[in-house]
């Protein structure tokens, strides 16, 4: 994968095609004036990359590193749609990384799930590597993004399954999500379907973990995902897991992600607390 190189994706609306490549355009100026390491592969898929994102000058001091999932329904989407982030992520300083996974209906959504547990895996074996404090990881997403790092905070027996120990995530920060959709229900082949009562969705699957949670939605966007960042953060508290959430009255799904690039974000400065605390 490279800027110059990526598979063409089918449109997905006016609204959401102006942000990828407004993402695009940002995140190829961000890459080709940071010290980074693109491409770096997690397995053997074309799709199983990260991008490592690193702050200006080596630091002497393991960092604390931001793994980010993009979003796009699980059907679109690119590890360079989130590469703008980085300046105001590693000059705090950490490391920034961008994770791409396969995409649906190419592949199953517990396999989307599988490769953000292998990504996680893989950047706690060898962040070391690149100056990382594998003990200290935070994982963030968008949209698609968000409820996946909800599912792999959450599901204890897959994350285990993965080799992740429970305190193997320190913070989990999902923007803009649709924590009551079904995986299962979304699932192409009905063999991977789960029943109607089995619980599914991060509302449904809700329960303490090691990581705090910090959920922030915007008050311009769609209705579900409005009530359902707030459900989520209720369904959190209501089964006494720590978290916390802010809904930024003037942002809609996508500008609520892009002003994540500015430094004076509440969302980048609660992730610059967090991170160095």
């Amino acid at each position: 994968m490279s800027f110059d190189d990526l598979p063409p994706q089918t449109p997905i609306n006016p609204n959401a095609d102006r942000y990828a490549e407004t993402c695009l355009r940002l995140s190829r100026e961000v890459a080709e004036n940071s010290r980074c390491v693109l491409d770096v592969a997690y397995g053997p898929d074309y799709w199983q990359k990260i991008d490592i994102y690193l702050p200006k000058e080596p630091v002497s001091k393991p960092l604390p590193v931001l793994m980010f999932f993009h979003g796009g329904n699980f059907t679109h989407g690119y590890k360079e749609w989130c590469g703008f982030m980085a300046p105001a992520i590693t000059a705090f300083p950490a490391i920034f990384i961008s994770v791409s996974y396969r995409l649906a209906p190419h592949t199953s959504y517990k396999e989307i799930i599988g490769d953000a547990f292998a990504s996680l895996a893989y950047v706690q074996a060898h962040i070391g590597e690149h100056g990382g404090d594998p003990s200290r990881i935070f994982i963030g997403g968008h949209s698609a993004g968000a409820q996946t790092v909800a599912h792999m905070a959450l599901r204890h027996d897959a994350r285990r399954a993965a080799g992740i120990p429970d305190d193997g995530i320190k913070g989990v920060l999902p923007i803009s999500g649709s924590y009551s959709r079904r995986l299962a229900d979304l699932e192409a082949d009905e063999s991977l379907r789960a029943g109607a009562d089995v619980p599914d969705s991060p509302i449904e699957t809700a329960t303490r973990t090691f990581a705090p949670f910090y959920v922030t939605w915007g008050g311009k966007e769609k209705e579900q995902v409005q009530r359902d960042g707030m459900a989520f953060v209720e369904a959190l508290r209501a089964v006494g897991q720590p978290v916390e959430y802010h809904a930024f009255e003037e942002d809609d799904h996508f500008s609520i992600h892009l002003n994540t690039a500015n430094p004076e974000d509440i969302w980048t400065q609660k992730v610059r607390q967090w991170m160095l605390a």
